[in-house]
């Protein structure tokens, strides 16, 4: 492999490991220059220090490979600009979300009694008659579903607020999620009976704390959840207001542990 570096050397010069140089092979984002068919060995040229360079500066900065991938192909400034500018858009994102986390914990250390704010209330609840769109939905896609299943609920008369149902089991994978618009003519009837209510005001991001609430009502009442839970999107997108006034009633359904 004259004029050729094996893969411990460029591995020392480029200061990216040879099992992540070789991962990078195997994935296609820097393929050596030359391997040996016999015995499996890589070797890369100097002319590569240059690609090797851009990935590990953009690997640092936790650009996506397929966006690492996607510029190294392209040669485009445009590209290279358009691709990092989207990439600094999702940092400040989660910087904004690890901004907010630290100021929640703080406050919980702080107060304890704010982690579980809400008031509850039981009731009774009627039936409702609604359109519904059902499907598979992973918990950082439920926002994007629900937002593409209300426009295609828009032509419904609706009759009140628009909502959805979940399972009653939280779950990590994706789960069946229907979105529904009351309506008199609807053709599905989602049951009424005995709930457990909260109201409550905020982005949906933290609505974990109504969650709380209802768990922490429900703790020693001798009750429990009875089926797929349900929220009711009060005000958010598109009523004219902010994150921090959106109000959701969310509703357990309720039955006695011995039923």
């Amino acid at each position: 492999m004259d004029g050729l570096l094996p893969i411990g050397a460029f591995s020392r010069a480029t200061l990216i490991s040879a099992n992540t140089l070789r991962a990078y092979h195997e994935s296609g984002l820097l393929e050596p220059a030359v391997v040996d068919p016999r015995t499996g060995y890589r070797g890369y040229r100097v002319a590569q220090f240059g690609d090797a360079a851009v990935i590990r500066h953009l690997r640092e900065l936790d650009v996506p490979l397929a966006a690492i991938r996607e510029i190294l192909a392209a040669r485009d400034p445009e590209v290279t600009r358009r691709l990092l500018a989207e990439h600094r858009d999702r940092m400040l994102d989660r910087a904004a979300h690890v901004e907010r986390v630290l100021r929640t914990t703080g406050e919980l250390l702080d107060a304890p009694e704010m982690v579980t704010p809400a008031a509850v209330t039981e009731r009774i609840l009627p039936p409702v008659r609604a359109f519904t769109i059902t499907r598979e939905v992973a918990e950082n896609d439920f926002a994007g579903f629900l937002g593409e299943a209300y426009r295609q609920l828009t032509a419904v008369t609706a009759v009140g607020p628009p909502g959805a149902v979940f399972p009653a089991e939280y779950r990590d994978e994706p789960v069946p999620v229907t979105a529904y618009m009351p309506a008199a003519d609807g053709p599905t009837l989602l049951p009424g009976g005995r709930f457990a209510v909260t109201e409550f005001t905020g982005p949906y991001r933290e609505m974990v704390t109504g969650y709380r609430s209802l768990g922490a009502w429900l703790a020693g009442t001798g009750l429990a959840i009875a089926g797929p839970v349900r929220e009711s999107y009060l005000l958010g997108p598109g009523d004219g207001v902010t994150e921090d006034a959106y109000r959701t009633e969310i509703c357990w359904p309720l039955h006695l542990t011995e039923e």
